[in-house]
C-alpha cells in the first residue's frame, strides 16, 4: 500500500521510493536524533487532540489496515463527530488522519506536525494526499484541511495551552490546486511498485530535501568528500556543483579558468594544487591584535524540546545544559587539556538555565576576551539565559560584549588548508592545524558530536537509571575537547 509517508518519499524521489519498497538495506539509516523526532511527534500529536477533546481514538493494528478502516467507518456511521487517527483505504492508498472534526459545513481534517513556524511544502503535500484519498472515497462531506504546527513564539506558563501552543494554517486551496499533480504522482508510484528495474534518477537537491535520503551514498559519487572534489567547494550552490559534475568536472584539476570562483574557493584550489596552506599573515595579525588576556574559551551543549517542559521555554528552544571553559591567562602560558579548565553539567531533573547562568558568572573572568567557534550560537544561548534570569541579565549580557569568533581568521581568508574540505567547522580545522595528536582526536571519544551529547543527556532526563558517572564523564570529555581545541587552534595561529 501507498501510505502518506511513502507518498512523500515518492514525491521526493522515485528511486528512493522504489528502493524502500524493495526493502533494500539503507546506506544512510536514521540516527538517534531521527528516533527522538518521532517520539516528539507522538507527544505533540497527543497534545493536539486537546484542540478537539472528547474524540474517539482509532487504534493502530499492525498488519490489519482493513480492520482499522472498518472500525473508522463504524464510528462515523454511529455519529462520531471527532476522530483521532481515523483510518481510510482507497484501493491501494492508505491514510491515517491525525484529527477529524465534524462541522455544520462538513468534516475538517488536521495534519499535525512537530515542527514550528509556517507549514513547509511537504507538509502541504502530505495534507493534499489525504484530501485526495478522502475525496475519492466519498464517505464523508469534506469542508477544510489544515496543517497544524507549533507556534515558535509560544512560551510555556505553568500548563501547556493547546490553543496558544499550536498554529493552524488552512491549506484547502493548495490541496485542491495540487489534486491533479497528486493523482499523477500516485499513478507513477503505482507503476514503480511493479517495476523490476531500479529507476534511474539524477542526483540533486532532492537527495537532501525535505529529508535526507536513506540511500544517499548509493547514488552519490564515492569521491564526493575527497579533498579535490567539486562537491567540497566552499559555499558553492549545489546547482552549480551539479552543473560542473554533469560536465565531467568532478575534481579540482579539471576546473578551467572560465569557472568563476570566490576568493575562498580560489584559496581552496591553490592550497590543494600547491600542497601548501594559503596563509595571509596580515589578516592573522589583525585578528590576534583584537585579543585581550585572559582568554576564556567557552562552548555550550544544548537540548531541544518540541513540547516545552519548563516555564518560559519555547518549542525547539536551545536549552544549554552544559558548558566547558578553558582559561589562558597570558600569551606565553601553555596549558594541558586538564589545566585551567572548568566544566559544568546541569542536573537532568531540573531546569538547567539558572544553575548554568550562576555557574558561568562565578567562573568566567570579568575581563578579557571570551572566545567561541562560530560565536552566534554561544551568544544566543547567553541572551536566552539573560531573558530567563533578569536579575543576572546585566552580567550575562556584558559577556556578549567581549566575544571574538575564532572562525573569523579562517572564514576571512587568513588561513586555508586542503584538509578543511570546504568547511570551517572545528572538526575540520583542528586536525589540519594539529595533525597526528590522539589527545585531539574526536574519534577517540564515545560521545563525539553535539547530537550525541544531546541524545545522551536526554536519556538521563527521561530515565534516571541512565544518569550514571560514565555518561557524565563522556559528556565532560567531549565538551572539554571543544574548548581545548580552540586554545590549540589559536596557539597555532599565533605561531604562524
Amino acid at each position: 500500500m501507498i501510505s502518506k509517508s511513502k507518498f512523500i518519499v515518492g514525491h521526493q524521489c522515485s528511486k528512493y521510493f522504489w528502493l524502500d519498497h524493495q526493502n533494500i538495506k539503507p546506506t544512510n539509516p536514521p540516527d538517534e536524533s531521527s528516533n527522538e523526532r518521532l517520539s516528539a511527534g507522538k507527544e505533540v500529536g497527543d497534545i493536539a487532540k486537546e484542540l478537539f477533546p472528547g474524540g474517539i481514538d482509532i487504534p493502530y493494528i499492525p498488519g490489519d489496515e482493513q480492520e482499522m478502516f472498518e472500525f473508522t467507518k463504524k464510528q462515523i456511521e454511529e455519529g462520531a463527530s471527532i476522530l483521532y487517527e481515523a483510518t481510510f483505504i482507497f484501493h491501494d492508498l492508505f491514510i491515517r488522519v491525525d484529527i477529524m472534526n465534524k462541522t455544520e459545513k462538513g468534516w475538517d481534517i488536521y495534519e499535525v506536525k512537530s515542527s514550528s513556524g509556517k507549514p513547509k511544502d511537504y507538509h502541504k503535500y502530505d495534507a493534499s494526499f489525504q484530501w485526495h484519498v478522502l475525496e475519492k472515497l466519498n464517505l464523508v462531506d469534506l469542508n477544510e484541511v489544515f496543517v497544524v504546527t507549533l507556534d515558535k513564539d509560544y512560551s510555556k506558563d505553568n500548563l501547556i495551552e493547546p490553543k496558544k501552543f499550536f498554529k493552524t494554517t488552512p491549506v484547502t486551496e493548495f490541496a485542491q490546486a495540487k489534486n491533479n499533480e497528486v493523482k499523477e504522482k500516485i499513478d507513477q508510484l503505482r507503476k514503480l511498485l511493479n517495476d523490476k528495474e531500479e529507476p534511474e534518477v539524477q542526483i540533486g537537491a532532492h537527495c537532501k530535501k525535505p529529508h535526507g535520503c536513506e540511500y544517499f551514498n548509493r547514488c552519490w559519487p564515492k569521491n564526493m568528500n575527497s579533498v579535490d572534489s567539486v562537491f567540497t567547494l566552499y559555499r558553492m550552490k549545489l546547482e552549480k556543483k551539479l552543473n560542473l559534475y554533469d560536465q565531467g568536472i568532478d575534481t579540482f584539476a579539471k576546473i578551467g579558468n572560465d569557472v568563476k570562483l570566490t576568493s575562498t574557493q580560489e584559496n581552496q584550489l591553490k592550497a590543494y594544487l600547491t600542497k601548501t596552506p594559503v596563509i595571509d599573515k596580515e589578516k592573522l595579525d589583525k585578528f590576534i591584535n583584537k585579543i585581550e588576556y585572559p582568554i576564556s574559551y567557552i562552548d555550550f551543549e544544548t537540548f531541544q524540546d518540541a513540547v516545552p517542559i519548563y516555564d518560559k521555554q519555547s518549542p525547539h528552544m536551545q536549552m544549554p545544559f552544559q558548558y566547558s571553559l578553558h582559561i589562558q591567562n597570558s600569551p606565553d602560558e601553555e596549558i594541558q587539556i586538564t589545566e585551567n579548565h572548568h566544566g559544568f553539567i546541569a542536573d537532568p531533573d531540573k531546569d538547567p538555565r539558572r544553575f548554568i547562568a550562576e555557574d558561568m558568572i562565578k567562573h568566567i573572568p570579568q575581563h578579557g576576551t571570551i572566545m567561541a567557534f562560530n560565536e552566534s550560537f554561544e551568544k544566543k544561548c547567553i541572551n536566552n539565559l539573560a531573558d530567563f534570569c533578569p536579575d543576572l541579565s546585566k552580567s550575562l549580557r556584558a559577556m556578549n560584549e567581549r566575544f571574538i569568533d575564532l572562525i573569523e581568521p579562517f572564514r576571512g581568508g587568513g588561513y586555508y588548508d586542503s584538509g578543511f574540505r570546504g568547511s570551517f567547522s572545528i572538526k575540520k580545522v583542528l586536525p589540519s592545524l594539529c595533525p597526528d595528536n590522539e589527545d585531539l582526536d574526536y574519534n577517540n571519544l564515545h560521545i563525539s558530536n553535539g547530537g550525541e551529547a544531546s541524545s545522551s543527556y536526554n536519556k538521563m532526563r527521561s530515565d534516571p537509571k541512565d544518569c550514571n558517572e560514565e555518561i557524565l564523564l563522556e559528556l565532560h570529555k567531549y565538551c572539554r575537547l571543544d574548548t581545548y581545541a580552540m586554545y590549540r587552534i589559536f596557539k597555532k595561529i599565533v605561531q604562524l
